[in-house]
């Protein structure tokens, strides 16, 4: 099971059910298995960018960050539940670029949270192999074609190397 918790610092209007469908999708394709957790951020443009320049070292404005659980007892859960860490998107660029993809708001965030629930689970495309990347960027896939977005997204099948 993976359960997660939203904490919304800026205006968006998404469904619970459809953000659990998301989660319960990515659970499955990424055969995890117990009970996990992870945290989930709406924020603004000013504080992703602020977070982007202290965690990253880039002054500028990103649609994902995500923080895999790095630290020993960062966040008190019972004992039966594995905390993966914390996702972070910033609706007006997700809001930007859902304008430039010519899709909906919601299908942005999905794609975004994907992206964000495969970094905290140890995926990586930077600063790995192409095979590395490619391996992220095919569970994204899995996930998108189960979730039957993936005809929104498929310009993203350039990257990968099947």
């Amino acid at each position: 099971m993976l359960s997660f918790e939203i904490n919304k610092q800026t205006s968006i209007i998404i469904s619970g059910e459809w953000l659990k469908k998301i989660a319960d999708t990515f659970y499955r394709e990424n055969k995890l298995r117990g009970h996990w957790y992870f945290s989930l951020a709406f924020v603004d443009d000013k504080t992703i960018k602020k977070l982007n320049k202290t965690y990253r070292g880039k002054n500028k404005v990103t649609d994902v960050l995500s923080f895999e659980d790095n630290f020993e007892n960062f966040i008190d859960l019972s004992s039966k539940e594995k905390y993966l860490g914390e996702i972070v998107i910033c609706v007006p660029q997700a809001k930007r670029q859902a304008k430039d993809v010519g899709c909906s708001l919601n299908n942005e965030v999905t794609r975004l949270l994907i992206h964000g629930l495969a970094h905290i689970s140890g995926y990586d495309h930077e600063n790995v192999s192409k095979i590395e990347a490619d391996k992220m960027l095919r569970l994204e896939k899995k996930i998108l074609i189960k979730l039957k977005l993936w005809d929104v997204f498929k310009f993203e099948e350039e990257q990968i190397d099947d």
